[in-house]
C-alpha cells in the first residue's frame, strides 16, 4: 500500500493516498474515501457508487438543509 511522502501528515485516510509517478513525482490519480481509484479528470474525488450513496453521513438531511 503506497502512502504520500508525508503520510500521515498529508491528511489522507489510511489507504487513500493517490498514486504518484516515481520519476516525475506527478500525481497520477485520486483515491475515494472507500479506496477506489478515481481519474484526475473526474469532477469529484468520490467514486460513482459513493456519489450515489443514499446517505452521505454528514447529517444534512436532519438539519433542514434539503
Amino acid at each position: 500500500m503506497a502512502h504520500c511522502e508525508d503520510f500521515p501528515c498529508c491528511g489522507h485516510e489510511l489507504g487513500c493516498c493517490p498514486d504518484f509517478d516515481p520519476e516525475t513525482g506527478a500525481q497520477l490519480n485520486m483515491k475515494c474515501v472507500c479506496g477506489a481509484t478515481v481519474p484526475l479528470t473526474s469532477r469529484s474525488s468520490l467514486c460513482g457508487p459513493c456519489l450515489r450513496a443514499p446517505e452521505d453521513g454528514y447529517g444534512y438531511e436532519d438539519e433542514g438543509y434539503w
